[in-house]
């Protein structure tokens, strides 16, 4: 998988990925993966809305409908040292818009937070176009599954399982398959319009991470690209 050449267009689907510099851990517990996701929300906006605080004031609710948002996040996984995010472009300059947002506020506070300066992240995010629906709903599997892939949680000692609350990872994949997950963030109908119902979802789902784990698919090798 290559660097980003492609140039980002309203309505374009892209598969966006970056890792901590020297591949160090970026989200050491469970309040850094609550900050990342809430960055996501508050981020993305055409129009800057402020802090947290004000983003929240009933006066800008109006504000954060679609047609305000600069992407519409189609799936998610966070992981200690990486994340991987697929993204559907909604204004001009959206995803590079969102992405230079969340990658500079979550590095302030991740280094406030950490007594740090410098960069967190390697260099400029990472990207791929999504050319067709088939290799959408592959990805989708890649990036919703991607702790599996990893086997993250088999890797933690009781501190950091303490300290992540559990799991060592936050993804969007049971937005896909349950119905009653709170806080949605994704627009999981760009892919699961492609199933009958949940339970197909989960099928093919399931199909393909073991097939993804047993071949140590080389499209996704994370030596190259997370």
């Amino acid at each position: 998988m290559s660097v980003r050449k492609e140039e980002f267009v309203p309505g374009g689907i892209y598969h966006i990925y970056n890792r901590g510099v020297d591949k160090r851990t970026v989200f050491e517990d469970k309040q850094d993966f609550y900050q990342f996701l809430d960055m996501m929300d508050i981020f993305n906006q055409d129009r800057s809305l402020g802090s947290r605080l004000v983003y929240n004031y009933p006066v800008n609710i109006k504000h954060r409908g679609k047609t305000s948002m600069l992407v519409e996040i189609v799936a998610f996984c966070l992981l200690p040292n990486h994340y991987h995010l697929i993204l559907k472009e909604n204004v001009e300059g959206g995803v590079s818009k969102f992405m230079q947002k969340l990658g500079t506020g979550y590095t302030m506070y991740f280094n406030q937070k950490n007594d740090r300066s410098g960069a967190l992240f390697q260099g400029k995010f990472k990207s791929k176009l999504v050319e067709t629906q088939e290799y959408l709903e592959y990805l989708s599997v890649y990036v919703n599954l991607n702790f599996k892939i990893h086997n993250v949680d088999k890797k933690l000692t009781s501190k950091q399982r303490k300290e992540y609350d559990g799991d060592a990872y936050r993804s969007s994949f049971y937005e896909y398959i349950y119905d009653d997950v709170k806080n949605k963030r994704c627009s999981s109908e760009v892919i699961s319009k492609s199933f009958k119902n949940k339970e197909k979802y989960l099928e093919y789902a399931n199909r393909q991470v073991v097939a993804m784990i047993s071949r140590k698919d080389n499209e996704f090798n994370d030596n190259k690209t997370t």
